[in-house]
């Protein structure tokens, strides 16, 4: 009966030995991955590197070189023979002399990229961005890329939310508004802005509106004197 008893204890022990062998270590497992992790760098805008790859968003970014890659700003990186934006390869950029301005502009000695595709013909070291879209060089002023015809590059200003002025036009999201004073047009917000004769909703005339009276609220209302309005339009009572 003692052997039997002995016999069993020594198959249960045993058995229970194999099982906890078989089981994995979770601190081991977290010491691989915390491991393998160090190698796994973040290098900004979704960019990540690790030893042997260049990593967009998670995706591997085929033929990029992982010694000299960078990150440039504005989804914008390169390597020493290639330019990238947002993971993808932009075609005819140099990398030896390509640089990131702002607001989704970029430039080398030859070309100037907007979102990581080549832009209108531009004076090339005069090219600034205005921001809200707009950008000007020497000569031209451009919303997205493209031309704004007849606009004063030497006074062009962006006043914000989609409008701008120059001496003798105002504009909205790049086209010309008419009829507009533009010495005395100013952007208000939420998409409202005025002159001396007359308030606008994105880039459109509210119809009675007192521009002496005007005052923007929250949430796309307004008011002045007489009439209260949402997103342009007189709220009626």
């Amino acid at each position: 009966m003692k052997r039997l008893i002995f016999l069993l204890s020594f198959y249960f022990l045993y058995s229970s030995s194999v099982t906890l062998a078989r089981i994995p270590d979770p601190q081991a497992v977290f010491y691989s991955y915390k491991r393998d992790g160090q190698h796994l760098e973040s290098i900004g805008g979704d960019y990540a590197k690790d030893s042997f790859k260049v990593y967009y968003a998670g995706i591997a970014i085929k033929d990029a070189s992982v010694m000299s890659f960078e990150y440039l700003g504005g989804g914008y990186a390169k390597d020493n023979w290639r330019v990238f934006y947002r993971g993808l390869l932009i075609k005819d950029a140099s990398a030896s002399s390509f640089k990131y301005i702002n607001k989704g502009y970029a430039k080398d000695n030859w070309n100037t990229f907007y979102r990581g595709k080549k832009a209108q013909k531009t004076e090339i070291s005069s090219l600034s961005s205005l921001g809200g879209g707009y950008s000007k060089d020497a000569f031209e002023v451009y919303y997205l890329d493209k031309k704004i015809t007849d606009a004063s590059a030497s006074s062009f200003q962006n006043l914000g939310s989609g409008y701008a002025k120059d001496t003798w036009n105002a504009y909205y999201r790049g086209r010309i508004m008419k009829d507009v004073s533009t010495s005395s047009f100013q952007a208000l917000k939420g998409g409202y802005a005025k002159d001396t004769w007359k308030v606008y909703y994105r880039g459109v005339v509210v119809k009675d509106a007192s521009t002496s009276s005007f005052e923007v609220l929250e949430g796309g209302y307004a008011k002045d004197t007489w009439n209260k309005y949402y997103r342009g339009k007189i709220v009626e009572h």
